[in-house]
């Protein structure tokens, strides 16, 4: 009964192991050599016997044998044949080198077989790999962003005082259109309000906003900061200044009517002053005198900075994208 029974116990632990066999014959130039990939779990034996294949006379070459990528487990130097069983320490890949070192091709018979302790079968998958180098600089046109300014209005006005307005039949509000150019990244007005004429005409021919933001462009400074340092217009009396983003409003707040502004660009009670305006979209400005008894002078510059895409000549190093399957084993 022993025997019996203990014959049964190995064919049942025998049937939970899965066998992978394989076969084939390489071909192998002078001085070449190639390379079998085998999967395999731990614990795994992986069986390897490679031999001369219909040839009279053995040649003597190397038979290495790693773990994949490049760990070294065995080395045979100037052997006819390769015989040897593995016992796998760690899941993973592993490789069998073959080096035909001699001056005519020779042919190998190669077979192994992998014995897993485990049900299924090590398999191999593969996984793209890109890997990026840089050839030699070559001389090529490449695109780059320049900003520069662009003075959309510089004018003065006068608005009557709101009794005027009512009674005489002058005005006391204007609607300017602010008529941006295509990719206009942001953009600035400057202005400056007083009842003299003569402090108005003064202070239009000193606004230089433009030429002061072209100096941060090209000195390469925030424009937001650079701008908050600058020294304001002078001015003596105020007047509210609204930006409008549509016709129906400037409509409404040139009939006197409730409108709506946007609250970031807008100013009430301003003698002078610079504003950014960073919402480009369809703009008006609408300026009010809200004096009762006076009118009033007023300058307005508006800037626009735009983004203007520019070829430039530079040495640059093309890359080179390689891409390459890399396998593993299929847990």
């Amino acid at each position: 009964m022993k025997p019996t029974f203990y014959l049964f116990i190995f064919l049942i632990a025998f049937s939970l192991k899965a066998q992978t066999t394989n076969s084939e014959i390489i071909t192998l130039t002078s001085n070449e050599e190639k390379e079998i990939l085998i999967p395999a779990f731990l614990n795994d034996t992986i069986q390897i016997t490679v031999s001369p294949y219909k040839s009279k006379k053995a040649k003597k070459n190397t038979f290495l044998f790693y773990k994949y990528p490049s760990k070294l487990l065995l080395k045979n130097e100037e052997a006819k044949s390769f015989e040897h069983t593995f016992t796998i320490t760690a899941d993973g890949i592993y490789k069998l080198v073959l080096k035909n070192e001699n001056s005519k091709t020779f042919d190998y018979s190669v077979n192994y077989t992998v014995t897993s302790t485990r049900k299924k079968k090590p398999k191999i998958g593969y996984k793209v790999q890109r890997d990026t180098t840089y050839g030699p600089e070559v001389e090529q046109l490449v695109d780059h962003i320049m900003l520069e300014t662009k003075t959309i209005q510089n004018e003065k006005y006068y608005l009557n005082s709101t009794s005027n307005a009512l009674l005489k039949g002058g005005k006391n509000r204007i609607i300017v259109p602010v008529n941006l150019p295509s990719k206009t990244k942001e953009w600035y007005y400057v202005f400056s309000a007083s009842r003299e004429e003569k402090d108005i005409n003064n202070t239009l021919s000193t606004f230089n906003l433009a030429s002061q933001l072209t100096k941060f462009i090209k000195e390469d400074e925030g424009m937001q900061g650079a701008v908050s340092n600058l020294s304001p217009p002078p001015g003596a009396n105020i007047c509210d200044i609204y930006v409008i983003n549509d016709d129906k409003n400037a409509n409404l707040f040139k009939e006197k009517e409730d409108f709506a502004s946007n609250l970031n660009g807008s100013r009430e009670n301003f003698k002078s002053g610079i504003v950014t305006v960073s919402d480009v979209s369809k703009s008006y400005l609408g300026i009010r005198n809200p004096d009762n008894l006076y009118g009033i002078h007023i300058a307005i510059e508006i800037i626009a900075v735009v983004e203007n895409t520019e070829k430039i000549k530079e040495l640059v190093n093309i890359p080179i994208i390689t891409s390459y399957e890399v396998p593993y084993l299929i847990e």
